[in-house]
């Protein structure tokens, strides 16, 4: 059986030694169609994408952040 971490500041999830990019539905990459299904992994409403699709891993994972209010201008 897999065991499966995700990093809560990034929320990459992390299998086997293989780090996964996670997307929600409407925001998926535009050559989602083109990627290994073996590559793509559904949990709780997200989906999981291989880092081997993305050509700039390390500045993809940098820019992911699950806070809702980073560079929230308006904020009351």
């Amino acid at each position: 059986m897999n065991r499966y971490k995700i990093n809560k500041m990034s929320g990459v999830l992390r299998m086997n030694g293989d780090n996964y990019i996670p997307h929600q539905l409407h925001q998926l990459p535009k050559k989602y169609h083109e990627f290994d299904p073996r590559d793509i992994i559904k949990i709780r409403g997200f989906v999981y994408i291989h880092e081997c699709n993305f050509n700039n891993v390390s500045n993809t994972i940098d820019c992911l952040s699950s806070n809702r209010d980073l560079n929230y201008k308006e904020k009351r």
